[in-house]
């Protein structure tokens, strides 16, 4: 009876209380950088499982302009293939990363103690004693460029096929961009320790002993003489003794002549001055408004007209 209920709860389950467990949104991360691309990069953690992180997205949609981080993608382009990383990374759909640094080895060189976790064609994985950090070690590359026969020293990593991951490895590196393999160190290998404060070892007799006689210089016997005490001195100069004569003082001065001097000595007649006679005078004409009579004025008609009389003057005197 409470089969098929019980089924379909048991089904529903995870879905109805997936809320309350946890989801990791952020985080950082320590491992070796295995690969890359344009916009992404492939970390091999280490706990062992690799994963990839892509740039941070910038802006809307790509028509609208948007695209991956470009200092994200610089930072891409600079990293190298191999070595171990740091990253921040963030979960928005993809992981991303926004933050990386490159963790680099203590030393240029040194001896590596550990075990073997995984081959690769031209590197290995190994882990330290206490096993905690793993290392990648590439071959070392001999032969120039690609393209003119260089490569991985393959022959350098045959030992991997014997070596026992249960059993402790030894070996010598260095690091040119990369954790590099130099060679195997056997057990009857033993390699003195030399303490850095007393610096390398130097064979017997380093420098030859200083002869008892002092050395002399050989440019102190030689007389210093100076090649151009012994040349002749030069001639005298040629043109000192000629007198360079002016062409111009052998001819005479000649003074122009003035072409207005050879004339007749009068100037020439001013034409607006008539010859010498005046003009004959001619009388302004008269104003013909001079002569006309002067208009007579028009009468008053008023003038002659008899002024009528005071219409007060006939009346008579009331009686007193």
């Amino acid at each position: 009876m409470f089969g098929k209920p019980a089924l379909l709860l048991f089904f529903f389950a995870p879905f109805l209380f997936a809320s309350e467990f946890p989801v990791l949104k952020s985080g950082e991360i320590f491992g070796i950088l295995s690969s890359k691309g344009k916009a992404w990069i492939e970390v091999k953690e280490d706990e062992g499982f690799t994963h990839r992180y892509l740039s941070p997205w910038r802006g809307g949609a790509p028509t609208n302009g948007g695209g991956f981080d470009r200092k994200i993608i610089e930072t891409f382009d600079k990293l190298v293939v191999g070595n171990r990383i740091w990253l921040s990374w963030y979960w928005d759909g993809h992981l991303r990363t926004d933050r990386i640094r490159v963790v680099m080895p203590r030393k240029k060189n040194g001896v590596f103690e550990g075990y073997l976790l995984e081959t690769g064609d031209n590197w290995f994985d190994a882990k330290t004693s206490e096993g905690k950090l793993p290392w990648r070690f590439y071959a070392h590359w001999i032969g120039g460029l690609p393209e003119n026969g260089g490569g991985y020293d393959s022959k350098s990593l045959e030992f991997l096929e014997e070596v026992d991951p249960d059993l402790p490895l030894r070996f010598s590196w260095s690091y040119d961009l990369r954790p590099r393999f130099d060679k195997l160190i056997d057990d009857d290998d033993e390699e003195e320790f030399v303490p850095f404060y007393e610096g390398k070892r130097l064979p017997k007799p380093y420098l030859n002993k200083p002869s008892s006689s002092p050395v002399k210089n050989p440019f102190d016997q030689a007389n210093p003489v100076n090649p151009f005490d012994s040349a002749n001195p030069p001639a005298g100069n040629p043109f000192d003794q000629v007198k360079p004569a002016n062409p111009f003082d052998s001819i005479p001065p000649t003074s122009p002549a003035n072409p207005f001097d050879e004339a007749s000595g009068k100037p020439p007649a001013n034409p607006f001055d008539g010859g010498g006679e005046q003009a004959p005078s001619t009388p302004p004409p008269e104003n013909p408004f001079d002569s006309a009579p002067s208009p007579e004025l028009p009468k008053n008609p008023f003038d002659q007209a008899p002024l009528p009389g005071n219409p007060f003057d006939s009346l008579e005197a009331p009686d007193a």
